[in-house]
């Protein structure tokens, strides 16, 4: 079943969407929206640094994931992985709605951390796919009429609806995801995480004189995150921070024992700026001054 939508009601109520409906909060999820889209101005190529929902209005349309191709039709829903190449080829007059969206929070449902674990695990296309989600297409036609009569009750209106959507959708994907055998997924969930932080590792001893932000990281590696932040907690038990400021102090360990180079010049190397900053955090985490280290080391 075709959604129809005239063009500049999309535009004008998307307009108003990214003006207005940037976060949605409830009991149980805290979402950033940072783009509502859509129309028929599509791209060839996709990829954000975000989680992207999608909606097939009308028209069709084939979506090139890991080399396999996935025909798309009219009453399509389909989840759009951060840092995740797609194409899409031979479209037909397709008609799509889209948001991109990132969870503030996982602290408050267990359910919710899983889902969206579950969403990085996930490596077929068709598990991020749902069919015949006409219901949610009216709904949202229904948000961006309401966005477009803008009166002294539209935020009212909106915000709810707005909220609905969303959860309906995470709600059909939960359960369409949380169904899947973990048999499925746990080896090759395990091998990629694996493999994430092995190259963060990389990455962290490469760049040990930057101030290696956790963003700068996750960009890197095309991960969210939050998702390589939790990674760091699960496989290493410590948090990302930790584990560069200790491998900043062993270098620096290393630095202060086989050279003579000058403290600050020590500091610089591990990504320090001031040597008090320097002095404070090494003794922090080694016990003991840099300076005094140093004498200790030269006195045995």
């Amino acid at each position: 079943m075709d959604i129809l939508i005239e063009s500049t009601t999309i535009n004008q109520g998307n307009h108003y969407l990214n003006h207005h409906i940037n976060y949605v909060e409830s009991e149980k999820m805290n979402l950033y929206l940072y783009f509502w889209g859509g129309g028929d101005s599509l791209r060839n190529d996709f990829s954000s640094k975000y989680y992207e929902m999608y909606y097939i209005l009308n028209g069709e349309g084939t979506f090139i994931y890991n080399k396999q191709d996935y025909h798309i039709i009219p009453g399509d829903l389909f989840i759009l992985k951060p840092y995740t190449e797609f194409q899409l080829k031979d479209k037909s007059n397709l008609n799509m709605l889209f948001f991109a969206f990132e969870p503030y929070s996982l602290t408050k449902t267990e359910e919710l951390m899983k889902f969206f674990d579950r969403i990085e695990s996930v490596e077929n296309f068709e598990h991020l796919l749902l069919n015949d989600q006409f219901n949610l297409g009216l709904l949202w036609k229904e948000i961006l009429i309401q966005s477009n009569q803008q009166t002294i009750f539209t935020k009212e209106i909106i915000e709810p609806l707005a909220c609905t959507l969303i959860k309906i959708i995470i709600q059909n994907f939960y359960q369409q995801l949380m169904a899947l055998e973990d048999s499925e997924l746990k080896k090759s969930r395990e091998l990629e995480s694996n493999a994430i932080i092995y190259n963060a590792k990389l990455f962290i001893n490469d760049n040990l004189a930057t101030s290696l932000k956790l963003n700068d990281v996750a960009d890197y590696l095309h991960v969210s995150y939050r998702h390589l932040s939790r990674l760091f907690t699960k496989h290493l038990d410590v948090t990302f921070s930790q584990y560069v400021r200790s491998e900043k102090m062993n270098k620096a360990a290393i630095l202060l024992a086989t050279t003579d180079l000058p403290i600050k010049t020590v500091a610089q190397k591990v990504g320090y700026d001031t040597v008090h900053y320097f002095s404070s955090v090494f003794k922090k985490v080694m016990d003991i001054p840099p300076g005094e280290f140093r004498s200790r080391l030269k006195s045995d």
